[in-house]
């Protein structure tokens, strides 16, 4: 959806130019490629099959995602090439709201780390991976699969980068509203207030940071970089243009006082654009007219140098175009020279002037390459060797060296217009990408000042002694009907033949004594990152009911001092919160699951992702050194965030801090969990830090260029 209108996204564009002319003129909509017919394409089949979902999931509520496939496949129809007015404006006007409508379902009902999102951006990149891939054995620049379903499509990874990033960063602000807002809405206004005002004392000096960082990329990019690099490419022009002169007084006769006007008007002037974009289009506007000039005027020999032999003729053009268009005096933009790798204004230079350095490289290569293989195509017969691969099936074979010739000459127009098109486009998508990726960052940094706003405040309004001396339920579950029954086991859990459920634990990090082991994936595909990095992808399976069956053993599960386990039987529907690191086995019917929220109670344990696992069953968990589980009087006091290992879904927190603005950010705070509350803490003093430090860690964020 963001991609069909990409350009959108760029402000300053869209300001200069106006929104009505960017939605009608400026977008460019990847139409697909139709089957026999421009409307029966990949998005035409996407949207029967998503229509036939929805009415056959009963979800009608989901109606805008097969009404925006189907128009996307049908909007060409309705609006022509040069339709214009009214109509084209109500076309592309309800395809912006079909679009938005699917954008506000996808922040109501999707999931970043859902199959579908991951994979399809897996697709993205892997097209991206594979158009390089095809490049390198001979394929056209661009090819891909995307591109043979959609016309005009471009595997670009910035792109794809682009379309992720924006995904997350309008998926996080809902977030931050839909978590927070029930909570907000129910404080009194005295301590909202209160809490707020105290939140911008302690948390004001990183919005400081931000304003100053902010401030000095601007200012070195705009007031530093690009002043220099536009100075440095004006002086190439002026020398272009002098030569350039020269050549037109030698080659084109006119009136004295008309060459350098003359000369001027070959490039355009970009009004919209900004001052660097400007100049590099310009520079590259006069060179390539200006070569366009001299390769036109060689190529009009080219019969000569043949000498009536038409096998001569790919040679002939490729020699003129080498003479006009020499690659030892390319007007290249001259390196910054050795640079350091921290030096952003040499780096920023060095990305800038290899940039357009290779853009002329490729104008250049592309041009003689095109033209002397259209060349081979019309004066070689298909069997001989030396006759270009990709040649058309329908070029017609030329009658003689004068024709050939005059359609080289002919083909040789297109090629430059082409080519012409394709420089200032890469120069306008190149600034556009920096525009972009400049304005993604800042949204970036914008959100984790949010994020570390709502850390502060979750410190002053969790406070015992806070505004309001509230707790910060973890998740609006009700508690559990009865007590939780937890029990230490020690460096030994045993799991009797007489146990009726049967039992998955971890391959790593625990000894499987008794039965036999046997891999098996409880799971399935979910949760993959969590599952892999703590070893529980694969899983050895415990039958149950082993009672009756011959040379069955309890099954006993051992783990080496100062380590222990620990179990959790949970009630139907009660939910208990872990980290995958400190898991260790469960029973068949145990359900686990994955939160993302950005909600004040969730932010407070430093993270936004969250596993749970759900009863009915059994949920057995390993701290590094002893446990501590409530309700002993140990488990009750505060400890540090990182020293938590399970807690029920409905636990409510306090929190310790010292409320300074040199605590805020340099110092952590322990957690101290209500009265009746169910947890279990580790008693390792390895597990002190991590992210229960303060927020200075966030701040390094803004020394990225925005």
């Amino acid at each position: 959806m963001l991609a069909s209108y990409a350009f959108v996204l760029d402000p300053v564009a869209t300001g200069k130019t106006g929104v009505l002319t960017t939605i009608t003129d400026q977008i460019t909509l990847y139409q697909q490629r139709g089957w026999g017919h421009p409307a029966i394409g990949i998005l035409g089949l996407a949207g029967l099959v998503s229509a036939g979902l929805v009415i056959r999931l009963g979800r009608l509520s989901l109606w805008p995602i097969p009404a925006f496939l189907l128009w996307s496949s049908l909007i060409y129809q309705f609006n022509s090439m040069g339709a214009g007015g009214a109509f084209e404006m109500t076309t592309h006007v309800i395809y912006a709201a079909l679009a938005a409508a699917c954008t506000y379902l996808f922040l109501r009902h999707g999931h970043l780390l859902s199959t579908s999102f991951t994979g399809f951006t897996t697709i993205l990149f892997l097209d991206v991976a594979g158009s390089q891939i095809a490049q390198l054995f001979g394929a056209a620049p661009g090819t891909s699969l995307l591109g043979m379903m959609f016309l005009g499509y471009q595997p670009k990874l910035v792109n794809a980068l682009l379309f992720l990033t924006i995904s997350v960063l309008v998926r996080m602000l809902w977030m931050m509203v839909r978590d927070n807002w029930q909570f907000v809405t129910t404080l009194s206004k005295s301590d909202l207030r209160f809490a707020s005002r105290k939140t911008l004392r302690l948390w004001s000096p990183a919005l400081a940071v931000f304003v100053f960082f902010g401030g000095f990329w601007w200012g070195l990019v705009n007031l530093w970089i690009e002043p220099q690099m536009v100075a440095d490419v004006e002086r190439r022009t002026a020398e272009l243009e002098s030569r350039a002169i020269i050549w037109v007084i030698e080659n084109e006769p006119m009136a004295q006082d008309s060459h350098v006007p003359y000369v001027k008007s070959w490039s355009r002037s970009y009004p919209s654009a900004d001052p660097l974009e400007r100049a590099i289009n310009q520079w590259s506007d006069l060179y390539l007219i200006s070569v366009h000039k001299r390769v036109s005027l060689n190529l009009k020999t080219v019969e000569r140098d043949a000498k009536n032999d038409l096998a001569r003729v790919p040679l002939a053009v490729k020699d003129q175009m080498n003479t006009a268009f020499p690659k030892e005096v390319l007007p290249l933009l001259e390196k910054p020279g050795w640079c350091f790798p921290l030096d952003p204004v040499c780096k920023t230079k060095e990305w800038i002037v290899e940039g357009a350095n290779q853009m002329m490289v490729d104008a250049r290569t592309g041009m003689i390459d095109g033209t002397t293989d259209f060349a081979g195509c019309i004066t070689l017969a298909s069997s001989d060797p030396n006759r270009p691969r990709n040649c058309p099936s329908d070029v017609a074979l030329a009658d003689d060296v004068s024709d050939a010739s005059t359609r080289v000459q002919s083909y040789y127009q297109q090629v430059y217009l082409t080519t012409h098109t394709t420089t200032t486009s890469t120069v306008t998508g190149g600034f556009r990408t920096w525009r972009n990726v400049s304005l993604l960052l800042t949204l970036y940094s914008v959100i984790i000042l949010l994020k570390t706003f709502l850390i502060v405040f979750s410190r002053v309004i969790f406070a015992p002694n806070g505004a309001a001396s509230l707790h910060a339920q973890f998740l609006p579950d009700d508690p559990p009907s009865s007590a939780s029954v937890l029990a230490n086991h020690g460096q030994h859990y045993r799991i009797p033949i007489t146990e009726k459920d049967a039992y998955f634990v971890a391959r790593w990090g625990v000894t499987l004594e008794g039965p036999p082991p046997a891999r098996r994936r409880p799971l399935g595909f979910r949760m993959p990152v969590a599952r892999i990095a703590s070893g529980t992808w694969a899983m050895n399976r415990i039958e149950g009911n082993r009672a009756e069956k011959p040379d069955e053993f309890d099954a006993e599960l051992k783990v080496d001092e100062p380590a222990e386990l620990v179990s959790w039987s949970l009630q139907p529907g009660e939910r208990v919160i872990f980290r995958f690191s400190d898991f260790v086995g469960m029973s068949e019917t145990l359900k686990m699951g994955r939160i993302a929220s950005l909600g004040l109670s969730t932010l407070i344990l430093g993270r936004m992702i969250y596993y749970y696992a759900e009863g009915p069953g059994t949920l057995i968990l390993r701290t590094t050194a002893a446990a501590r589980l409530t309700p002993s009087s140990e488990a009750e006091k505060p400890a540090p965030m990182p020293k938590l290992v399970a807690w029920g879904s409905s636990t409510r927190f306090s929190i310790f801090a010292a409320l300074t603005t040199m605590d805020t950010f340099l110092s952590g705070y322990n957690l101290k969990t209500a009265p009746k509350d169910v947890v279990v803490w580790d008693s390792s003093t390895r597990r002190g830090d991590g992210p229960g430090t303060g927020i200075m860690r966030f701040m390094k964020s803004f020394l990225l260029p925005l």
